[in-house]
């Protein structure tokens, strides 16, 4: 064997040795590139979808009203783990790694879940406080609105009621959709403003039933003339919206009356809607044809003391020098509308004006007084009386002033 041959024979063992060795760098190269997909390259989609159902719970629970600093940073995560998702799957498989991606979605999830229970736990607190409120918020506009029986309140007065009922009534659509928040807002407000309407009106009758006591006198001495003189003598007590017959001093019948809009306190000049208090007499009796409201007894008004109060309040400045007392103030029919509606006149139904009229003659004492009791009962009547003044009624036109 030559020397050359010799050489030859090693140099295949040596090439046969070398493809071994590049065959299995191959190998590692390969196993290597495998195993680091397999951890870097597997696409996050269970990590994702508990993401996405955290989200989900967290969005109906109402975080993005009761948790939404909890969940802004999630739904903001959640572009940007969805955006790296994305990023990744750009590139060539082999290059592609999900470890943010994965990272993302799980403070996404984490983040959720804090704002569901955050807002499942402020949503109950809410829910409980706006319902606690609202249902207070209704006692107080019934008990207003039985105050409207009582006194007649001004526009600014009602306008203030009328907005703050229009909150609580926000309030309750607000609570229907569960925007808790909203409710109790509204509920809040509302609460404020009938209860401020509510102290202005009671202070305006708590004032005006400081003259009880005097027109308890009133009545008292009205009742005594009636017997004394054996005669019939009408007492109206404005607050109750009666009139009482008395005949030889004992209540012979007793009848619901309508007033003027503005009857609370004392009428101050003609067009003022109130209806007068004070000592009158029958000074006329009208049949039908005589009246535009049916039958009507006619009283002295304006009297002495309505000419004296006029004058004061002029020369006090509390009337303009070009105001007119008023006149022709009556008992008449036509009433039973359920809304004080005269320009100052007392109305009866026209069957009680029937039976008033028969035994009322010229001369028969009349007393208005504004109440008799310093804490007057509401009358289902009267409620009704009140609910329609909330419409703001107003005087119909008529011979009464």
């Amino acid at each position: 064997m030559t020397l050359q041959h010799i050489g030859e024979i090693i140099f295949r063992r040596l090439l046969g040795r070398r493809s071994l060795v590049v065959a299995a760098v191959v190998v590692v190269l390969l196993a290597a590139l495998v195993g680091l997909r397999s951890f870097s390259a597997s696409p996050p989609i269970a990590a994702f979808e508990r993401a996405r159902l955290a989200l989900s719970r967290a969005r109906r629970a109402g975080a993005n009203i009761y948790a939404a600093e909890l969940l802004r940073p999630a739904e903001a995560g959640w572009k940007q783990a969805t955006q790296a998702w994305g990023n990744e799957n750009k590139k060539w498989f082999f290059r592609r790694d999900f470890r943010a991606a994965w990272s993302l979605a799980g403070t996404v999830q984490w983040q959720a879940q804090r704002a569901e229970t955050l807002a499942v736990a402020t949503r109950d607190s809410l829910q409980f406080t706006a319902a606690a409120e609202l249902t207070m918020v209704k006692q107080k506009i019934d008990e207003f609105k039985n105050e409207f029986a009582r006194v007649p309140v001004a526009a600014a007065l009602r306008k203030k009621f009328v907005t703050g009922e229009l909150a609580m009534i926000e309030g309750e659509y607000a609570f229907n959709r569960q925007d808790y928040w909203q409710a109790a807002a509204k509920a809040q407000s509302a609460a404020e403003l009938v209860g401020s309407a509510g102290a202005d009106a009671t202070k305006v009758l708590q004032t005006y039933l400081t003259q009880v006591s005097k027109w308890k006198q009133w009545a008292v001495e009205t009742i005594a003339w009636s017997a004394q003189q054996n005669a019939a003598a009408i007492v109206v007590d404005k607050m109750a919206h009666r009139s009482r017959l008395y005949v030889a001093g004992r209540l012979k019948a007793e009848y619901h009356v309508d007033l003027g809009p503005r009857w609370l306190g004392h009428k101050k000049q003609k067009g003022d809607g109130a209806t007068p208090e004070g000592h009158y007499r029958v000074i006329k009796k009208k049949g039908p044809g005589q009246s535009k409201y049916y039958k009507a007894l006619e009283l002295d008004y304006p009297n002495e003391d309505d000419r004296q109060n006029f004058l004061a309040a002029q020369k006090n400045g509390e009337l303009p020098r070009s105001a007119h007392i008023g006149g022709l103030i009556e008992i008449h029919g036509d009433g039973g509308r359920g809304v004080n509606w005269t320009a100052g006149c007392v109305a009866l139904r026209n069957q009680d004006m029937d039976e008033l009229f028969a035994l009322a003659p010229v001369g028969t004492r009349v007393t208005i007084v504004g109440a008799l009791t310093e804490r007057p009962a509401v009358s289902q009547t009267s409620v009704a009386l009140a609910k329609k003044n909330l419409n703001g009624a107003r005087p119909i036109p008529g011979s009464s002033q």
